[in-house]
């Protein structure tokens, strides 16, 4: 199984760095998990595979995968 490599939009990189630093620690572990099989986290938005939402180490995520070039971009964050 291949990992995808994340990237953060502007608006997601915001809501990152919003983010406590534990906070951002566990997130940053738990997205590291999510990255080696991301269409099994969360649910489908609108019924597409590759638009995704997901809570990750309690943190509230929409994210698009790109299995053309191993891409994860998450496209929000937002913590609880």
């Amino acid at each position: 199984m291949s990992k995808y490599r994340v990237q953060y939009t502007d608006n997601a990189l915001a809501g990152y760095n919003a983010l406590s630093s534990s906070t951002r620690r566990e997130f940053d572990r738990a997205v590291d998990s999510m990255s080696y099989s991301p269409r099994t986290y969360g649910d489908a938005i609108r019924g597409n595979p590759d638009r995704r939402t997901a809570v990750l180490a309690g943190v509230i995520t929409e994210y698009e995968v790109s299995s053309g070039v191993l891409v994860v971009t998450m496209l929000h964050v937002r913590g609880l």
